[in-house]
């Protein structure tokens, strides 16, 4: 059903001669003109007996009941008049056209005006809407005012159809009719077709009538926007609801904060919109200004970059936005530009408000030149489009497609990286000072060139080392915007006139955009001269990939690169280790709920994966090793390796088991609040060490550019080692706890892993590199000749090549040297922390974290006799296969072999279907050759995982849906060979409960709403409650996880972990999860925190709308358990009229044919595609 929005109509525009202004309610299309006749009449109405007019006495109602099938049931009227009076096309218009009792009303008012009208056309041979209008006037005793609209839009004419005895002019029903293009229809003639023109009629409601209507639904929809309830009062009842509703708001010095709360979901200002209250900021107010004039005049420039994204982003078709424009996005930005020239022309120079013009006319020109700026980039990318048709048909076709794309960014960046008003210093430090004056547009430039970048970058031909410092310098830069962020008290105070003293921090930022500049050239250079290796196709189909073009490739090399400015990578490793620990140990155990003990596997699983990164050289996780006890270390990384970060059919089922014991995970939530006070001294070693690198950066480049800036940057620094200085003097007891524990963990390590035993001697140097500020002269000397020592060790082992083994030989030589480092170091240890009494406690015990690992990994569908008993089975047929198999080959030599006994013999074979066919087909001549492929086991082990291992294979799968099993192992059997689809579908069904069944407001809009507008609302709220609620995100991520470690066994589901668009574009959303992406979630979080989250959800919500699907093919195959896919996929296809239960999963592989990928899913199942 399809209503739209009301829409307030100028009377006057027609030649009626009238001024009123009304608003068109639109009803369904089916009996359009009976909605619009039954509504107003019933809602206006004062006579208590309306029924009977409308419908007739009793009898002539119960007659008209049983002709339209609508039941014996006596008719509430009352009720039926109060249910339409609270009738509010502006809050509740869809749910009230599906209220049964009006339907009845008005299908039953739909056939008596057909048979009046019927009658009527006694007299006349024309049968038309006009007839029923005329039938109306007369019935009802009203006047009918109808307002014609062509199918063009056009007001057209007005016709008035009077009552058989003149009445009051003021009761009258006002229709509005649009005529509708002409429709064809197939008439009885097969060389003939019949053209009717349809009519779709809405009603008119007044002016007066409207107004509690609008302000009940203004109050409605401000709730959703989270506003307090007195505040919402406040607007209900000093809006006139005939004003630009934005307008009214800016233009209220108490409301106008509220401005981002209506903006942060696009389902809200669609809502104040289809109710009349106007969000377009470029609509006009009373003045005849737009409401980026009145944003214009503010301190804060908040409101004005709100509406900017909103009206730029093409809020009529939110999918597309300024980062994937399309004509409607071109369209856009250039109307924000004609409406801000016009505020400027209609305004003087906005010189209305004469105290604040400077503030308004230097926040327009910088809006409009970043305006000018957008326009470019978006013109030249649909123009791109436009010309590279073939984009997304081939790998290297996307490449150099996404090469223009990138040279066009970074070209317009260079003209623009200036601001273009002001005559451009020749200086650094005149640059930086207009890098101040014009803070606002250099923000937005950078931030959305930022955005752009990182959107395409992936998809470059190559990933080359100015790349990888293009992106260096550009996260560094958005990183630096975010951690010395401009004046908070808005940038027109006048404290905000340039200092020195007060801007040196932002230098940072200025530095690394200038150092982007830089190597930006550098890879628009190497862009430019790289040579478009595109192949030519004559044919017109599609060509197919042909390269193995990697973003997630790319991704790993430009987040490893990250080593060279390891302050970033371990502050991103320690902080988030930290906050999903937090979340754990604050959760809520419920034995109804999963959220708690699924927050604490995402605990667990975060620990195994920065424990992990002691295969790199990264610090972070040789200075969490040295935290835990040596006998521990070893079971978290399997509970890493076997439990939570990879797929492990037996440990994760077993896993699931174990979520359903709540007083496991009540001790493991205890573990957490042990290793959170474990890692306090690791996470106060990089406490400050992000700043005082950023600093630092600083500091090397002010050197030379003004003297003023170099001091106060020095000041800075100062500042950063004071904190530092307090810090260890606050916590000393904790970094010698943090010294002892990693001298014990290097010294006691026992791995020869190359990057280890670096990564070892680089924390070593980190933590007394770090402690020599605090050393004495004598320890001083020493540490600096221990570290030398430290570091001529570690390039020895940097020299050291390892070919097929990750291990190095470790000479006597080279142990001595380590035994001589660390025991300097302890003495350095001894001196340093000579004043501390006694380290914190450090007793741990994690017992439970082995208990934990040994009970999901022993998990079993099978007693112990039932393991014994199908190996003994699956056995059996092994020892007959071999021996099948000697005859084969012997009968096969000595040429006395006949093809029927043949393949009576290969029948027998446990083996692919693949080399059975091969056989034969091969037979007698090179069937030898074809047999070589055929296993010689005799044996299966009585061990699960030996099953599991066989089961995997074709051969063994067939074989065990071949044996004869008792009907309860057979089930299990049935089970077990189906595991992987059932424990997706276990996580899916997790899934739904959490992130929708787990929020009423979510519940009911994902189950009733349909509109595309409630479906993005609906997603906004699923990722404000990732955001705010930490037991929901941790759990959702943890789920997602599972699913998509399930999903990877199958690469042709890469679509279901793959990141589709935006930031990173092609980046591996499962990699997220595990051990996070620094640069993607840092930039994210700072310029598009819904980024990721939104994906997230985009692949969760996949999920659930196939589960249904998913299901369906399990049940199916537990009937059918066959192992040849096009059999199974003949079941599926088969005519519904033999199965009717088919209905549903046919309609969905419809729909999912054309996204390609349904088949894959029954991958997931024990099937195989059998090339014959």
């Amino acid at each position: 059903m399809y209503v739209v929005p009301p829409v307030l109509q100028d009377l006057s525009l027609w030649a009626s001669g009238r001024s009123t202004k009304i608003w068109e309610v639109s009803t369904p299309p089916k009996n359009s003109i009976s909605w619009s006749i039954v509504l107003p009449y019933v809602i206006t109405s004062q006579n208590p007996e309306w029924h009977k007019t409308l419908l007739g006495d009793e009898k002539e109602i119960a007659e008209l009941m049983e002709k339209k099938k609508l039941g014996t049931n006596t008719l509430n009227f009352k009720s039926i008049k109060n249910q339409i009076k609270k009738f509010n096309p502006f809050k509740n218009q869809h749910s009230f056209f599906y209220n049964k009792d009006v339907i009845k009303i008005v299908r039953m008012f739909d056939l008596k005006l057909n048979r009046y009208a019927n009658f009527l056309k006694k007299n006349s041979r024309d049968w038309s809407d006009n007839l029923k209008l005329t039938a109306t006037a007369k019935m009802l005793n009203c006047y009918v005012e109808v307002y014609e609209i062509d199918s063009s839009g056009n007001k057209v004419n007005v016709a008035t159809y009077s009552p058989v005895q003149p009445v009051d002019s003021k009761e009258k029903i006002i229709l509005f009719q649009h005529t509708m293009v002409p429709k064809k229809l197939k008439s009885k003639t097969f060389s003939t077709q019949d053209e009717k023109i349809t009519n779709m009629f809405a009603l008119g409601m007044s002016l007066e009538h409207v107004v509690p209507l609008r302000r009940d639904a203004l109050g409605h929809i401000l709730k959703r926007a989270k506003l307090d309830s007195r505040c919402i009062h406040d607007i209900q009842h000093s809006f006139n609801y005939s004003d630009n509703f934005l307008v009214f708001l800016l233009t209220k010095n108490s409301l106008h904060e509220i401005v981002p709360l209506l903006f942060v979901s696009p389902y809200i200002a669609w809502k104040l919109e289809a109710a009349g209250f106007n969000t377009d900021p470029c609509s006009l107010g009373p003045e005849i200004l737009s409401a980026f004039y009145y944003c214009l005049y503010s301190d804060s420039t908040l409101n004005l970059h709100v509406l900017y994204n909103y009206a730029s982003n093409n809020f009529e078709n939110s999918d597309k936005t300024t980062r994937n424009p399309d004509k409607e996005t071109k369209r856009a930005l250039k109307k924000i530009e004609d409406t801000l020239q016009k505020d400027r022309l209609k305004s003087n120079d906005f010189s209305i408000a004469t105290n604040r013009r400077n503030i308004a006319f230097k926040t327009f020109e910088e809006i409009s030149c970043f305006n000018e700026y957008q326009r470019f980039i978006v013109n030249e990318v649909i123009n791109l489009r436009e010309n590279s048709s073939l984009e997304t048909q081939h790998n290297t076709r996307k490449e150099q497609f996404t090469k223009k794309i990138i040279m066009h960014i970074l070209d317009m960046y260079f003209k623009y990286f200036n601001y273009p008003k002001e005559a451009s210093s020749e200086d650094k430090y005149g640059k930086f000072e207009n890098f101040i004056k014009f803070s606002e547009y250099y923000e937005n430039l950078d931030n959305y060139t930022c955005l752009l970048f990182f959107d395409h970058c992936l998809f470059l031909p190559k990933s080359t080392e100015n790349l990888t410092n293009a992106v260096h310098n550009l996260f560094l830069t958005v990183f630096a915007y975010n951690l010395f962020p401009k004046c908070l008290h808005g940038v027109h105070c006048l404290k905000c006139n340039f200092s020195g003293d007060l801007y040196t921090l932002r230098f940072i930022p200025f530095s690394f955009r200038s150092n982007f500049f830089e190597s930006g050239r550098a890879l628009f250079t190497e862009l430019k001269n790289s040579p478009e290796n595109v192949p030519k196709s004559k044919s017109k189909k599609p060509i197919q990939n042909q390269d193995s073009h990697d973003p997630g490739s790319i991704v790993n090399k430009i987040t490893n690169s990250l080593k060279y400015i390891p302050e970033i990578k371990n502050h991103f490793l320690i902080d988030r280790l930290r906050r999903y620990l937090e979340f754990s140990i604050n959760v809520p155990l419920n034995e109804d709920e999963m959220n708690g003990v699924l927050t604490i596997e995402r605990a667990l699983q975060v620990i195994g994966e920065t424990l992990n990164t002691t295969e790199s050289s990264c610090i972070i996780g040789h200075l969490l090793c040295s935290c835990f006890p040596k006998d521990v270390l070893p079971d978290f990384f399997k509970i890493r390796n076997h439990c939570l970060s990879k797929y492990r059919a037996r440990a994760m089922n077993g896993k699931f088991m174990l979520e359903k014991d709540i007083f496991r995970f009540d001790k493991l939530q205890s573990v957490m609040k042990q290793v959170y006070n474990i890692i306090q001294p690791v996470y106060l070693s990089q406490l400050f060490r992000i700043q005082d690198f950023m600093v630092k950066k600083g500091l090397y480049e002010s050197e030379g550019v003004h003297f003023v800036l170099s001091d106060n940057m020095k000041k800075e620094h100062n500042g950063i080692t004071r904190l530092i200085d307090e810090n260890f003097k606050k916590y000393k007891s904790k970094y010698k706890l943090l010294s002892n524990n990693l001298l014990n963990y290097v010294e006691n390590d026992k791995r020869k892993e190359k990057n280890s035993k670096i990564g070892q001697l680089t924390t070593l140097k980190f933590l007394f590199t770090f402690f020599g500020n605090y050393c004495d002269e004598r320890s001083k000397n020493e540490r600096s000749s221990t570290l030398n020592d430290l570091d001529e060790l570690k390039k020895v082992f940097e020299s050291k090549t390892t070919v097929d083994k990750t291990e190095i030989d470790i000479t006597a030589h080279e142990k001595q040297c380590m035994i001589k480092i660390i025991s300097s170091l302890r003495t350095i240890t001894v001196t340093l922390f000579a004043d501390v009494d006694k380290e914190p406690n450090k007793i741990s015990d994690f017992r439970d974290i082995t208990a934990f690992l040994k009970d999901s990994t022993n998990f079993s569908w099978f007693t112990d006799e039932e393991i014994a008993l199908i190996s003994k089975k699956v056995s059996n047929y092994l020892l007959k296969s071999s021996t099948a198999k000697k005859d084969l080959e012997k009968g096969l030599k000595d040429n006395s072999l006949k093809l029927a006994k043949a393949k009576e013999l290969v029948e027998v074979l446990v083996t692919t279907e693949k080399n059975k066919n091969s056989i034969l087909e091969n037979f007698p001549h090179n069937a030898l050759k074809a047999l070589g492929k055929v296993p010689s086991n005799e044996q299966i082990e009585n061990d699960l995982n030996e099953l599991i291992k066989f089961s995997e294979k074709e051969e063994g799968n067939n074989l065990l849906l071949k044996i004869d099993f008792s009907s309860d192992l057979k089930e299990k059997m049935l089970q077990f060979l189906n595991r992987k689809l059932e424990l997706l579908l276990n996580r899916i069904n997790h899934i739904r409960a959490i992130l929708i069944d787990g929020d009423e407001e979510i519940s009911q809009l994902w189950n009733w709403g349909k509109s595309e507008g409630i479906k993005a609302h609906v997603r906004y709220l699923m990722a404000q409650r990732y955001w705010k609620e930490r037991d929901v995100r941790a759990s959702l991520e943890m789920l997602l996880f599972d699913c998509m470690n399930i999903l990877k066994t199958r690469k042709s589901l890469s679509h279901l972990w793959i990141k589709a668009n935006n930031l990173f574009t092609g980046a591996s959303l499962r990699d997220v999860l595990s051990h996070g992406n620094t640069i993607l979630e840092t930039v994210g979080s700072f310029l598009d925190k819904d980024d990721l989250p939104s994906h997230f959800i985009e692949k969760m919500l996949e999920l659930i709308e196939d589960s249904e699907a998913l299901q369906c093919f399990s049940n199916l195959w537990q009937k059918n358990p066959l192992t040849d896919f096009n059999q199974f996929v003949s079941i599926l296809t088969e005519d519904v009229s033999k199965d009717h239960s088919l209905h549903n999963i046919q309609k969905w592989m419809e729909k999912r044919s054309e996204a390609e990928g349904w088949q894959d899913y029954l991958l997931l199942l024990p099937l195989k595609k059998v090339n014959t």
